[in-house]
């Protein structure tokens, strides 16, 4: 990848105690087009890193004061995420072994480093950094649907078994409603048998009116479960409803009403 590729030059920031190391690079990395910031130790980097952000952190193990362990904890703990090469020196595995598990993004041997393969290098850490970073967002935005999800299925179960238990009461109450009805008819005048039509009739409004909304919380619960799941169980579901609402018995109309007893 050129430099020409970036919308920007990458920022870099530089710890390194020896004068004639440190110049070196970053008069090789600002010539390959980065933005060098440079720090003779471990304490200015810690300002210059409270001052802004860089695209990449390059810290000298060893320096007067704070060490390049010492910076890459404090970034740790202040959670900057900039990725950080660590430079060892021969007989400090360790070093590399400890920066590696606080987060640091590769290492490299001070006296194996190619000046001229640096510019490679960085750029490839950078290119890992933004993988991890998508890596880890969509891993959080899985990890948000997951919780969504679940809180959808409380809230889809919820109201199906509440629209459900309503459609069995209606049920219930419309049996009920048409056992007397057919009990007491009989014993009325015609003009109670209008009134009781009547009553009956607006009965029947108020239980229509019932059961559509009940339909119409299972359907909304069903048409948001559906943005998460397959399209076919929110399908089962709405015609177990309409099943459901079909076995409902209506209440019988004024012209359904049963003549009197002679």
């Amino acid at each position: 990848m050129t430099t020409e590729q970036h919308e920007t030059p990458l920022s870099v920031l530089i710890a390194e105690d020896e004068d004639s190391f440190r110049l070196v690079i970053k008069e090789i990395l600002s010539s390959n087009g980065f933005r060098v910031t440079a720090c003779d130790s471990g304490e200015t980097a810690i300002e210059a890193l409270q001052r802004q952000t860089f695209d990449i952190v390059i810290l000298d193990y060893k320096m007067p004061g704070a060490s390049g362990l010492n910076v890459l904890q404090w970034m740790l703990e202040q959670k900057i995420t900039s990725p950080v090469i660590m430079l060892t020196a021969a007989g400090t595995e360790f070093v590399a072994v400890e920066a590696m598990k606080l987060g640091a993004y590769d290492y490299l041997r001070k006296e194996h480093i190619d000046i001229n393969h640096l510019s490679v290098i960085i750029r490839g850490v950078h290119e890992r950094h933004l993988f991890r970073k998508e890596k880890e967002r969509r891993e959080m935005v899985e990890r948000e649907r997951a919780i969504s999800l679940v809180a959808i299925e409380i809230f889809h179960n919820t109201l199906s078994t509440l629209a459900h238990t309503v459609n069995s009461s209606l049920t219930m109450a419309s049996a009920a409603i048409d056992n007397h009805q057919r009990d007491v008819i009989p014993y009325v005048t015609a003009e109670g048998r209008e009134r009781l039509a009547a009553a009956f009739a607006q009965l029947r409004q108020e239980y229509d009116a019932i059961a559509s909304a009940s339909k119409s919380m299972l359907r909304a619960a069903n048409l948001l479960h559906g943005n998460f799941t397959d399209s076919r169980y929110a399908s089962g579901i709405q015609q177990s409803m309409d099943g459901q609402s079909r076995q409902v018995s209506p209440l019988l109309s004024p012209s359904e009403v049963p003549p009197t007893k002679a």
